[in-house]
């Protein structure tokens, strides 16, 4: 089926994480700071791991089809991302994402994607996703150019909120390229919900974590969630069941006799 490999795929950009070593992480009173030390703090919560491997469940909505798939996910952090999807344990697609590239493969119909992040930005509907920024949109972290300067923060029920400076005025008068901004952080400056707005075409891309865990030294989101408004509705949710700090095969090679899978160009 032509939707397997793109619901596979869009269950790259977030994930839940569900295991053992978990514990819940309590959430203090949110001080009131000033943005510039807002942003600093937020900027400091970069991953600190070299390998990561999630396994996991995904449950997603996608062109009005629903389906449940297991993922398993590499992160060799700043280097590559690997993904592989299976449905009744057979594997449906693969994915391979590095700083220079976007490779990926689909079983079922014998198709293949060899190209740059414009995949990502075009599924997200947005234009600035690069390797680090989708790590970064992985793993819970700010994936904008966060600067200082360019925003404004206030303190809304315990949480930090960051709202992009010129919001009012694009609403207004939309500009190519600009964006309409919200982002907000619980009192330990974790990432909670990021709201993305093309005000022209109205197009949203819409991402909520929670339940914000350690897991030895990392902190990682529970859960994750994304929205992203077109002229339909797509919807991705995953559990993950196993994760460990280790680092894990990631064969990939795209079988000959594929071609290239226009679905996704």
């Amino acid at each position: 089926m032509k939707y397997f490999v793109k619901i596979g795929f869009l269950a790259l950009l977030v994930f839940q994480i569900s295991c053992g070593t978990q514990k819940g992480m309590a959430t203090g009173e949110a001080e009131d700071l000033k943005t510039t030390e807002l942003v600093k703090n937020v900027l400091a919560q970069s991953p600190k791991f070299t390998h990561l491997t999630i396994s996991s469940k995904i449950n997603a909505d996608i062109d009005d089809v629903s389906v449940g798939l297991n993922g398993k996910i590499y992160v060799h952090n700043g280097k590559k991302i690997w993904v592989n999807v299976t449905k009744f344990g057979v594997t449906g697609a693969r994915a391979l994402i590095t700083p220079e590239g976007f490779k990926a493969y689909e079983k079922l119909d014998r198709t293949y994607i060899d190209g740059d992040f414009s995949y990502f930005n075009n599924l997200l509907k947005v234009d600035f996703i690069d390797y680090q920024k989708l790590q970064n949109l992985l793993l819970g972290r700010i994936f904008v150019d966060l600067k200082a300067s360019e925003f404004d923060s206030e303190l809304v029920d315990n949480q930090y909120k960051l709202s992009y400076e010129e919001n009012a005025n694009i609403l207004v008068n939309p500009k190519e390229g600009k964006y309409f901004q919200e982002y907000f952080f619980d009192a330990n400056f974790n990432l909670v919900k990021a709201l993305i707005i093309e005000p022209k075409s109205k197009r949203e891309l819409e991402i909520t974590y929670a339940g914000w865990q350690k897991v030895g030294s990392q902190t990682f989101p529970k859960t994750v969630k994304v929205l992203v408004k077109d002229t339909k509705t797509q919807k991705v949710d995953l559990e993950y069941n196993n994760f460990t700090f280790e680092q894990s095969e990631t064969p990939f090679e795209i079988p000959s006799g594929y071609k290239p899978n226009k679905l996704l160009k």
